[in-house]
């Protein structure tokens, strides 16, 4: 027997009471308690199953009870879903078999879609579905019922049950980024940690410590300079993460952690994330100030917080674009990190002049007269490299010292670097600016 879902007015009363009882197999307890009626208010949500869109389906007489699934509706704005968001979705389910269905229960839960295909390699623990009791429905009857379902990752997910579902049925949910501003946090109670975004810091460039050597040259710690060109600035995206957990570490890469995201990433737009080969050492050794430490193989041990920091190297006519997106498996941008329309005013340095002091002694001077040109004041970094041939490396090694002063708008220092290696060429950091004794 064929059954068209359409209620007739005789069935009015009954279907206005329909019965919408959710449990969690979780917490073991009904998180909504009670019926809902169909116009009572749920103004927050969207109006649910639309009874005119329900398939038609067949009735088997001689079965047992059997639940079909036949239409779905999340019960909130489909487009506002975000990263570890927890929502309520809306089933209509029909009874196909030949008698009333009076204790029986189900589970409803999302599926990634866009997971990799290869199970080996699948990063992502999808949360656990939910159990539902179905209220009574007799046979050839649909009623709905309502299951709250919860997020991991941004990207596609499908809606799954352990009941038989009707061939029409499929939907969809379409997961964003959680997009946080300085001071907005993302929690997660079963992944145990909480990101909370902080303020971004911009500078012209960083200080990194280092070792270099190469032919006929030994080994000799030294001060790199990390900067781009005149445009760039280092925005200095800036996030906390707070172990919640009260006896499971939480690590991002290779590092071994109880509760480890091996395939974490950060991806930045425009521009680029500074990573360790943008430098001649890794990226742990970058000087950020305020400790904090460099994204890549952090763990964070329970009850603890690390402040952690990610560098980006953007022109500076696209800072207020700029962002920083985090993903706990790279499948999916899951945090967006946001710096804001509002970006302060900058620091921006011109070398005014250059020399060799003491250039007959076996280690001279370098002196560097700096003047801050830009708009606020700020710290300038530098250094300076001398010229030597290496097969293997940069013909410009770092010299061990660099220098550092903050600048009011419009000052001027003049600084110094002890030129302990090299003989007749020497340049001057950030600016390369070439001198000869």
């Amino acid at each position: 027997m064929t059954h068209a879902p359409t209620p007739d007015e005789t069935r009015d009363d009954r279907l206005t009471t329909r019965r919408r009882c959710l449990t969690s197999i979780a917490a073991g307890a009904t998180l909504l308690a009670g019926c809902l009626s169909a116009d009572g208010d749920d103004s927050a949500s969207p109006d649910g199953v639309s009874d005119g869109d329900l398939p038609e389906f067949s009735v088997d007489e001689d079965a047992q009870p059997t639940p079909m699934v036949l239409d779905a509706a999340t019960l909130v704005d489909p487009g506002s879903i975000e990263f570890l968001d927890e929502f309520a979705v809306e089933l209509a389910i029909a009874n196909v078999g030949g008698a009333a269905i009076t204790d029986l229960s189900m589970t409803v839960g999302l599926e990634y879609v866009d997971g990799s295909d290869n199970p080996l390699m699948e990063t992502l623990n999808e949360p656990d579905p939910v159990e539902v009791t179905l209220p009574e429905i007799d046979s050839g009857d649909w009623e709905t019922v309502e299951a709250a379902v919860r997020v991991n990752a941004e990207g596609d997910w499908e809606l799954a049950t352990d009941a038989r579902e009707h061939p029409e049925f499929h939907h969809e949910v379409e997961v964003g980024p959680a997009r946080l501003a300085p001071g907005e946090s993302v929690a997660s109670d079963v992944g145990g940690f909480e990101f909370t975004s902080l303020e971004p810091r911009y500078d012209r460039s960083l200080h990194y410590d280092t070792e270099e050597g190469g032919v006929g040259l030994f080994n000799q710690e030294a001060t790199g300079v990390l900067a781009g060109d005149s445009t760039e600035v280092l925005l200095i995206h800036r996030f906390a993460v707070e172990n919640t957990n009260d006896d499971r570490s939480v690590g991002f890469g290779s590092v071994v952690a109880d509760n480890q995201f091996a395939n974490a990433v950060v991806e930045a737009t425009p521009g680029d994330v500074v990573t360790s080969d943008d430098m001649r050492d890794d990226l742990d050794t970058l000087a950020v100030t305020d400790a904090d430490e460099p994204f890549g193989n952090n763990v964070v041990d329970p009850g603890e917080t690390a402040e952690i920091a990610v560098v980006q190297l953007v022109d500076e006519s696209s800072l207020a674009e700029a962002s920083l997106t985090f993903s706990f498996t790279g499948d999916g941008d899951d945090i967006v990190f946001e710096t804001g329309d509002d970006v302060p005013s900058i620091p921006s340095f011109e070398l005014v002049d250059a020399s060799i002091e003491n250039a007959s002694d076996e280690e001279p001077t370098i002196e560097l007269t700096v003047e801050n040109d830009g708009d606020a004041a700020g710290t300038f970094r530098g250094g300076a490299q001398f010229h030597a041939s290496r097969p293997t490396a940069s013909d410009w090694v770092y010299l061990s010292e660099g220098v550092e002063a903050t600048l009011d708008v419009g000052e001027r220092e003049t600084l110094e670097v002890e030129a302990t290696r090299g003989d007749d060429r020497f340049r001057v950091l950030p600016f390369e600016t070439e001198l000869e004794r």
